[in-house]
């Protein structure tokens, strides 16, 4: 447990040594909902940081004037959200989790899919962080970023007639873009947005939308290289454009 406060001097011994109770005790709601709650609040008030070590079950139970089956929920509860994770052995506990990218579009990817969003909605949402991406990229990219975007634009220029191929190889380049923008935000929402639209492209790609994100791709990749932000966000958002009206049959 915590010496004095979240955040304190770490002391892995299940007895509490400070005067003053370092959570709110638990009164009227479910005792282990309230207890993830006071986690989470104070996980976004800066309070809690990855690797901080939260005690044992039996300490965790304590802190909070609870029984050692409520803690034991409340972890179990913070476990299956990612939030903390759970060491067994002597030295064992409950830990804040590191971050995990992959964790959070997985679950971003699902709740778009749960609440039946539809397809305006998603091209709306990914033109608008496509283009800011793109303009990020070209004042971010490094080198590398250049060259990673350099095959991605190969590949999907080689990836023949198949639209899944095609699919799959146009989205590392989008992937490879949106990695050069150096904004993590952007790069979580956007490879969510793909895992829900991914069928979708698939079933809209022909030979001539092939044919025009291979012609976008080239002058995304140009406008990069040369750090022209504002043409990259253009780019962006006619690509996205023709997108939109190939899937919906409009225009944007």
């Amino acid at each position: 447990m915590f010496k004095a406060g979240i955040g304190a001097t770490v002391v892995m011994t299940d007895e509490i040594t400070s005067s003053e109770p370092r959570w709110d005790a638990i009164r009227t709601e479910s005792l282990s909902s309230s207890i993830v709650r006071q986690i989470k609040d104070a996980l976004f008030a800066g309070k809690l940081s990855p690797g901080d070590f939260l005690g044992s079950e039996i300490a965790f139970g304590q802190q909070f004037g609870v029984s050692r089956m409520a803690a034991r929920d409340a972890l179990r509860s913070l476990s299956a959200e990612g939030i903390v994770e759970i060491r067994m052995g002597p030295k064992g506990g409950a830990w804040v989790a590191a971050g995990n990218p992959d964790r959070l579009v997985d679950a971003l990817a699902i709740q778009l899919r749960l609440i039946g969003v539809s397809p305006a909605e998603l091209l709306d949402a990914q033109s608008v962080l496509s283009v800011v991406a793109a303009e990020l990229a070209a004042t971010c990219a490094t080198e590398e970023d250049i060259l990673r975007l350099r095959v991605a634009a190969r590949a999907a220029e080689d990836a023949g007639d198949s639209p899944d191929a095609f699919t799959t190889a146009s989205l590392r380049f989008h992937e490879a873009l949106i990695s050069a923008s150096k904004n993590r935000v952007l790069m979580a929402q956007l490879r969510a947005l793909e895992v829900v639209l991914r069928p979708l492209l698939v079933s809209n790609t022909d030979a001539r939308v092939a044919r025009r994100v291979v012609k976008s791709n080239a002058a995304l990749l140009q406008a990069i290289s040369t750090g022209d932000a504002e043409t990259s966000g253009k780019i962006m958002r006619e690509r996205i454009a023709g997108i939109r009206s190939k899937i919906l049959g409009v225009t944007a």
